[in-house]
């Protein structure tokens, strides 16, 4: 599955599952704005996988520092779609997520989030690269320092709404990549390999489900544009409910469980 599609679904998965208005489940009901900022997370965290390739695209969205842990996350994983596309990747993604968003400094009265901020730094970066909303070094630097210090400061809770993220995004990558021909080696380190190989797992130990055959495939372009408007719709009603406080007609589930 390509860039863009990738950061799609993992927003509209995290909008699907907080958000409190039509069209979304609501079953892990958030105030807007964690609805927002997770949003802008988990489709960072979507592409997070494949932050294991020091060439593609993650690895140009923040430079030098992308690059770096681009290079660093391939050496660790065997190469790309090795550890890091497998169960033992989200793990350890949601492991590092939930240790990060626990660094925590003074400031003044209060404590800076500073693990969390510099984890949604990158990911913001990754989104917005696969988005094309930035081009080049400062636009990337100056979009992904904004947006990660809004987060910080309108989602607090990073504690576990982060880590949460970082899965659900994880989840939703390897989703997308196993509806495509090539699959994923989803029990790596583990290749089983089937008595007789089929689309749905190949003799390398890959397991798939096609149905948008190939990435980048037209049948891939009109999922994700269904997805894009998904995407606009619960956006639009989440920052109107944000900004009144409700929706006509709607009471968020967060408001009332603290009623």
């Amino acid at each position: 599955m390509m860039s863009h599609a990738h950061a799609t679904t993992g927003a509209a998965a995290w909008l699907a599952v907080t958000a409190t208005v039509p069209w979304a489940a609501g079953w892990v009901p958030l105030p807007p704005g964690e609805v927002l900022a997770g949003a802008v997370a988990t489709a960072g965290a979507a592409l997070l996988l494949d932050a294991d390739h020091h060439a593609g695209t993650i690895a140009r969205s923040l430079p030098p520092v992308s690059r770096w842990v681009a290079r660093g996350l391939g050496h660790l994983s065997g190469g790309h779609r090795h550890a890091t596309h497998s169960l033992v990747g989200v793990l350890g993604a949601g492991l590092l997520a939930r240790m990060l968003s626990a660094v925590r400094v003074p400031l003044g009265e209060e404590e800076f989030q500073l693990g969390a901020w510099l984890m949604i730094v990158l990911l913001v970066a990754f989104a917005a690269k696969a988005l094309r909303l930035t081009r080049g070094w400062l636009s990337s630097w100056a979009v992904s320092l904004t947006v990660a210090s809004l987060a910080a400061w309108f989602a607090p809770e990073t504690t576990w709404w982060l880590p949460a993220a970082v899965v659900l995004g994880c989840l939703c990558h390897l989703a997308g990549d196993a509806l495509t021909s090539q699959g994923v080696p989803l029990l790596w380190p583990l290749r089983p390999r089937p008595a007789l190989a089929t689309p749905l797992w190949r003799n390398n130990g890959h397991f798939a489900l096609p149905l948008l055959g190939n990435a980048g495939s037209r049948r891939e372009w009109f999922f994700v544009a269904a997805v894009d408007v998904y995407i606009v719709w619960v956006v639009v009603l989440t920052a109107v409910q944000g900004a009144t406080g409700t929706l006509p007609g709607v009471v968020p589930a967060w408001a009332r469980a603290t009623a």
